[in-house]
């Protein structure tokens, strides 16, 4: 049976059983939990932006302006949770049609996986929150369909496709850049492979790269229009990666000579034994290296244009001391005393400002209680750092699907350990702490590799005659 036959030869009935059972379980949810949460700077920052227009130069407008259109009739951030909410269920529905469709997975088993991604304690998490994570996790799910797609497929309007769903990804979420461009270069390689048809391999491809720097200027002069300033995806990008690499930094890595005694001074924060913790301190805090830089050239867009070369310098000059900052980052999510005061973080519980609570009261909210309430989806997923830990490992789960699997289904699972495996380091490279809810949109292939396996299971201890597919 073909892979369209055997999605085809699914029930109608059986999907709109799995959504209405889903629908129904996040309903409950909502019931016991329905409270809007708060992740302090993120979420004031797109609160803000829906309320004044104002553009951040560190995060996404798109979402505030969603924001801003969802919210806008009834004051009332509940409008938000529900429409984050219906992005959960599409989030588990959508990897549930990847397992059906391009691995052939018994609906029973692809449905239990779409369930577990439902539940999944930061989905539920963050569905209550004011941010990205809900609704970008969606568009992350429908972009690896789609680039699945291609990959089965090699269809024209599937690759035009996976470039606009991109492009609409990094919209949300910045950090998916480096994934969005790898799955341009490697997505048309991976569909041609063995490669026969040189010619239409090379068209594609040109098509790929020219979408995406098409779609990714446009999106950059959009976002720089709005700001007033050049093109670019953020203003604070070069911030963000000085502070990755701050304990690296020396004076000989900057030619500006404002700078050279900037650098010259040590670290306020991320110079001690603890410094691969500080390093987040240096980025905001009045004394950290950002500040310094920022107190130098009185110019906040010149104080990213020079960290970003620093920072690029940094790199060039010490790959391997970065590399160890790299893999100190991941063996902190190791330490459960860390990790558990990191969570308490993503989960908001930090005392609400007066004027953080101002914002929240033009949504006829009383926020004082919400940080420090034992909500449900927030005692769930405090409990869950194990989960975690294995999250991290998706790769190494997506390698023994593609070692269980056929020959001719091992080229999707590669496709997934090359971009998740991107995705994970990512993390670890380009951030300044250890962070769960940057792992939140590897849920999806960790299911899928999951499901794989659990498939190849099945099979093997039932004879292919005595279940429907």
């Amino acid at each position: 049976m073909s892979t369209r036959a055997h999605l085809s030869s699914t029930p109608a009935s059986l999907w709109w059983a799995l959504a209405s059972f889903l629908g129904l379980a996040k309903l409950a949810v909502f019931v016991l939990d329905s409270n809007p949460q708060f992740v302090l700077g993120d979420s004031m920052s797109y609160l803000t932006t829906a309320m004044l227009g104002w553009i951040p130069p560190d995060r996404s407008f798109v979402y505030g302006f969603l924001v801003y259109n969802v919210t806008t009739r009834a004051r009332s951030l509940s409008s938000l949770v529900a429409v984050q909410t219906c992005a959960g269920i599409a989030t588990a529905l959508v990897t549930v049609l990847i397992l059906v469709r391009f691995f052939r997975a018994p609906f029973l088993i692809a449905a239990a996986m779409g369930v577990a991604v439902a539940i999944e304690p930061q989905q539920l998490l963050y569905e209550r929150f004011v941010m990205t994570e809900s609704l970008s996790t969606a568009v992350f799910a429908a972009f690896l369909f789609l680039a699945m797609e291609y990959l089965y497929s090699r269809k024209m309007w599937v690759l035009i496709a996976v470039q606009v769903a991109g492009v609409v990804l990094i919209a949300f979420r910045l950090t998916y850049v480096p994934l969005v461009a790898a799955t341009t270069l490697i997505g048309p390689f991976m569909a041609y492979l063995p490669v026969r048809n040189r010619v239409q391999l090379a068209v594609h491809l040109l098509i790929s790269v020219s979408l995406f720097a098409s779609l990714h200027t446009a999106y950059m002069h959009w976002n720089g229009y709005l700001s007033k300033l050049p093109a670019a995806y953020l203003y604070a990008d070069g911030s963000f990666l000085i502070a990755t690499v701050s304990p690296l930094v020396t004076p000989a890595d900057t030619d500006v000579p404002e700078l050279v005694p900037v650098l010259s001074r040590p670290l306020a924060y991320a110079s001690g034994p603890n410094q691969i913790i500080s390093r987040k301190a240096e980025l905001y805090l009045a004394e950290g290296l950002v500040a310094r830089l920022k107190e130098a050239l009185k110019d906040d867009y010149q104080v990213n244009v020079e960290a970003k070369r620093i920072a690029y310098r940094v790199i060039r000059r010490d790959p391997f001391g970065c590399i160890r900052l790299a893999v100190q980052t991941y063996l902190l999510f190791y330490s459960r005393e860390y990790m558990s005061e990191s969570m308490r973080q993503e989960a908001g519980m930090r005392e609400l400002e007066p004027g953080q609570l101002k914002i929240l009261s033009n949504y006829h909210l009383d926020a004082r209680g919400l940080p420090f309430m034992k909500s449900l989806t927030r005692q769930y997923y405090l409990a869950s750092w194990p989960f975690f830990l294995l999250l991290l490992h998706t790769p190494v789960a997506l390698l023994l699907a593609a070692a269980l699997v056929r020959p001719g289904k091992r080229r999707l699972l590669w496709f997934l350990v090359l971009i998740t495996g991107l995705q994970v380091a990512t993390v670890q490279m380009l951030e300044v702490e250890p962070s769960t809810r940057y792992l939140h949109p590897v849920t999806v292939p960790f299911v899928i590799a999951i499901g794989v396996c659990a498939t190849r299971l099945f099979r093997s201890h039932v004879p292919s005659g005595d279940y429907v597919e």
